[in-house]
């Protein structure tokens, strides 16, 4: 049987930087938030305390040893970093990254997991709400002087094209190449934080796992979290707990939120056993994420969420569970959440409350189940009876998901106008001044409009039905053989994974790209 190994979440945020100094107040790092954590009701754990009030600095060379030498000591196997990296190649909270990668005697194994969304203030400032943003401390937001309250983005997530992906490449390789990285198979592994959001991701995946072949690995190994479907470009996918395993999207009634004095959680013994039950996502390898706790109300107030019921005791029960779960399923890694999410509450490291439990409970869980050679037969019998989206009428979440899909096309498409932008802009910037569109429906007809109107040559369409035309361009099935263009455009947004791949097998050397991702990178 596969020999378990765990990796940790880790939060990088434990340092001073410019930004946050500006946006935040000088001073700020993820401790300010956990210092000023308030109980909102009785029996509320907070605020967090560190062990032997350890508020370190992760810039602090000493930090990451004494980092290093826990996780030895208590079977931890590695750390995966959030990776922040936006548009033209901003950077955010990389030093204690980058430090590890020059204290090469330090042997602290790593990955990285891309947290690919926009930072924004609160959600309510911004100024496109189709963003995806990430608030770190929404309760600090009216703490800020006046002139340090300007809405909208304070760092966007782009993905741009070949140059964009070549530049972002070339600054992770010397990490992947590190002895230390975390490899699987010979690829190293890399996580996505939202994968659904990236809409070239199968290009861009593509072109990733090229260049590392180029560097003499196997590939890239792409694990791509808390997606429910197989993405094209992922090799596996992960369920980064607690949020799945509460939430109504993915497990609908089966657990009841608790309130207490305004403020919502979870019972944590209800979450960790829809943990057990989650089933695996079709047809693609799924990783099940064990969690500590939760706690976000240092970062979001009385708007936070919190988990009811936690104990050692608990954890160590289900965390057992868990990994044999993921023995189950062939998995040779168990991920936690987190090894350091105190603004969150989830965190492996000593507090003053249960000093080193957590710990103390990995290590000894670890050795459990690696001493083992057969499954359970009781958790056998649970996994026939798991949380699944297919629970739900797939067919009418399918309509309702690509409903939702149109509707947010249109909007991104509309602020575009508002703006006086265009989705030829993109194309501009890249060269693309021939293009195909596939699919002459709605979307492709008024895409076509526009691209005409903008001195973009629209060579021909392509559809499955050789009826459909826009005047005066051709149509073609896929199958037939297609005059060269710069790039082909996809309408058919919703299928793009499927039409991509059909695509790449008739061998067209053009980039494919998504109407989305037009809309997205302008």
């Amino acid at each position: 049987m596969e020999r378990m190994r765990t990796i940790a979440m880790y939060l990088p945020q434990f340092h001073e930087v410019p930004e946050n100094n500006e946006w935040w107040g000088k001073g700020f790092t993820e401790w300010v938030a956990v210092k000023n954590a308030e109980r909102l009701f009785e029996g509320h754990n907070q605020p967090r305390e560190p062990w032997n009030d350890n508020y370190y600095d992760l810039l602090n060379r000493t930090t990451m040893e004494q980092q290093a030498q826990m996780a030895k000591e208590y079977g931890l196997d590695g750390f995966c970093f959030y990776h922040y990296y936006f548009k033209d190649g901003r950077k955010i909270l990389e030093k204690p990254a980058e430090n590890l990668l020059q204290w090469t005697d330090i042997y602290m194994p790593f990955c990285f997991c891309w947290a690919n969304e926009s930072w924004g203030r609160t959600w309510s400032q911004m100024e496109h709400r189709t963003a995806y943003v990430n608030s770190w401390v929404e309760k600090f937001e009216h703490s800020t002087s006046g002139e340090k309250k300007e809405s909208g983005l304070l760092l966007e997530q782009k993905y741009g094209r070949e140059p964009e992906w070549e530049e972002h490449f070339n600054y992770l390789l010397p990490f992947l190449k590190d002895r230390r990285y975390i490899k699987r198979e010979g690829s190293p592994v890399f996580l996505i934080y939202k994968p659904g959001d990236i809409p070239c991701l199968a290009e861009m995946i593509h072109f990733w796992k090229e260049k590392m072949k180029a560097n003499g690995f196997n590939g890239l190994y792409v694990v791509g979290l808390n997606t429910m479907k197989k993405l094209e470009g992922l090799d596996a996918v992960l369920i980064n707990g607690p949020a799945m395993y509460f939430s109504q999207d993915t497990v609908g009634d089966k657990i009841k939120p608790v309130e207490r004095q305004g403020v919502k959680g979870y019972r944590y013994e209800e979450v960790w056993e829809n943990a057990i039950d989650f089933e695996p996502v079709k047809e693609c390898r799924t990783y099940f994420g064990g969690f500590t706790d939760f706690d976000d109300t240092p970062r979001r107030g009385r708007n936070g969420r919190f988990l009811e019921g936690t104990s050692p005791k608990l954890f160590e029960k289900y965390l057992y569970l868990l990994m044999r779960k993921n023995q189950a399923e062939g998995n040779e890694y168990t991920f936690i959440n987190a090894f350091n999410e105190w603004g969150e509450g989830m965190y492996l490291e000593p507090d003053k409350k249960n000093g080193y439990a957590y710990l103390e409970i990995l290590r000894r869980v670890k050795e459990q189940i690696n001493s083992m050679e057969e499954n359970i037969p009781e958790l056998a019998k649970r996994m026939q009876k798991k949380v699944s989206v297919e629970s739900f009428d797939t067919r009418l979440q399918d309509r309702v998901d690509r409903l939702k899909l149109h509707v947010n096309i249109m909007d991104s498409w509309m602020s575009l106008w508002e703006q006086k932008k265009s989705v030829a802009d993109f194309l501009e910037k890249y060269h693309y001044k021939k293009v195909a569109v596939y699919g002459i429906g709605i979307l492709g007809k008024h895409l076509t409009f526009e691209l005409l109107q903008k001195n973009i040559e629209v060579a021909y369409t392509i559809d499955r039905n050789k009826l459909l035309s826009y005047p005066g361009i051709p149509n073609y099935l896929l199958k037939e053989a297609l005059p060269v263009v710069d790039a082909v455009i996809v309408t058919a947004v919703y299928e793009f994974d499927d039409i991509w791949k059909n695509i790449r097998n008739c061998k067209v050397k053009c980039p494919v790209l998504s109407l989305v991702e037009l809309l997205n990178e302008v």
